[in-house]
Order: C-alpha cells, then structure tokens, then sequence
C-alpha cells in the first residue's frame, strides 16, 4: 500500500466532494464581486492578526475583538460571503481532521510529541 497513491485519492475526493464544490462556487461568485471579496479578505486579514496576537501570548484589545465582531455580522449579511465563510470553515474541519488522522501513526515513531518539544523550548525562552 503507497501511501503516496492514496493521498493522491484523498485529493481526487475532496475535490469530488459537495462541501468542496460549494466552496468552490461560493469562491467564484465572490471573485466576480469585488467589493465583497475584499470585504471577506479584511475580515480574514483580521481575524489572523488576533491570532497572531494570540500565539505571541498578547492578549487582543477589546476594541479589536468589538471591531471583528461587528465586520463578521456585516460580513454574515451577504449571502456569497456568507456562503464562502461557511464552506470554508467546513473545509478547515475536514483538515483538521485528515491531519489529526494521518499523524496518528507518525506519534508512534517520535521521540518527543510536538506539544513535548514546544513546551520545552517554551520553557528556555
């Protein structure tokens, strides 16, 4: 069994997949819409900024997470962004999981998990 060979399946059913085909439609019709494809590109530019924040241990200011909130509920009013939002969310589900999946078997032959090692170095700096 290749595992290349069935990653290369995975791919072909993902894209066979309806949640992939919606998102790909809900992806075009915003392309065609360019007030709202930047609208959804602010409102992801910022949410991944909060992130970022996060990550460096920064708590968010209030304002920031006010001023999310209320572009996602902007956002959420136009049905193809609306739809682009949801299908990619679906998306980033069903990432996730494949990953959470297909690392199962690489834990088995780790020394140290990557949350061991993170800590670690979390703990030197």
């Amino acid at each position: 069994m290749n595992p290349y060979d069935h990653a290369h399946a995975l791919a072909r059913a993902i894209r066979e997949w309806e949640p992939y085909q919606r998102a790909k439609r809900a992806k075009e019709a915003i392309e065609r819409d360019e007030p709202t494809k930047q609208m959804v590109l602010d409102f992801y530019r910022r949410q991944y900024q909060l992130e970022v924040k996060r990550l460096r241990g920064e708590e968010p200011v209030q304002e920031e997470l006010e001023t999310l909130r209320k572009l996602f509920e902007i956002v959420q009013l136009n049905q193809d962004a609306r739809a682009y939002l949801d299908a990619d969310l679906e998306l980033q589900r069903l990432w996730m999981d494949v990953q959470r999946i297909v690392s199962e078997p690489m834990e088995d032959v780790r020394l140290a998990s990557l949350d061991e090692i993170m800590r670690e170095v979390g703990r030197e700096s």
